[in-house]
């Protein structure tokens, strides 16, 4: 009985797990901030942002998940995300928490050592980065008009054609698929190469 109790409590995050998982949302935050520094005031490849944070960014939503692995880590970075990107919008918000159940589920799967699902859960995770440009299905016209708003001049111009197109939200969510596979496989190679044969995860 001791025993099972023992294994309950280390499936719990302790401590020392949460202030790990903060630190890397806190690096997650901080690379994502300084892409989109670099990226953002150009609108194709503002739109491209899901993409190109899922190839970039892999290794380190792994590194978390890995060195953790229990149930709240991927939850606990994409939810500072969400609050610093998606300015709580009911929609993008949404979108955010469950990209990151999703990927708790996979890492459940996978029984937090299967290192196939761990790859799987980042695909998932990643559809959070996307997670703005959703809101273009439920409310198109109110994410163009604050849009131009918020950014005026070219830039929204520009947004708004990349926008128009009926299929332009799929076409994002896709672009966040294919990063986070592409981030996955990054990822796993540089944990396998550098961390695990250092005994970090």
């Amino acid at each position: 009985m001791g025993d099972i109790v023992e294994k309950s409590k280390t499936k719990k995050l302790t401590v020392k797990d949460l202030i790990f998982a903060g630190a890397f949302a806190a690096i997650y935050l901080i690379a994502v901030l300084a892409i989109m520094m670099l990226v953002g005031s150009v609108p194709i490849l503002y739109v491209m942002c899901p993409g190109i944070l899922g190839v970039l960014l892999g290794s380190i939503y792994l590194l978390s998940v890995t060195k953790v692995r229990k149930f709240g880590a991927a939850l606990i970075i994409e939810l500072l995300f969400a609050c610093i990107s998606t300015g709580f919008d009911p929609i993008a918000f949404t979108v955010c928490v469950v990209s990151a159940l999703l990927a708790e589920i996979c890492i459940l799967i996978g029984r937090y050592k299967s290192k196939l699902w761990y790859a799987i859960s980042y695909v998932f995770f990643n559809i959070g980065t996307a997670a703005n440009f959703i809101r273009i299905f439920f409310a198109k016209d109110a994410y163009i008009e604050n849009l131009q708003k918020r950014a005026g001049g070219s830039f929204a111009d520009g947004m708004v054609k990349l926008l128009s197109p009926w299929w332009s939200w799929i076409m994002i969510i896709g672009l966040a698929v294919v990063g986070g596979i592409i981030g996955a496989f990054i990822g796993s190679k540089l944990i396998k190469k550098h961390f695990e044969k250092a005994e970090i995860v």
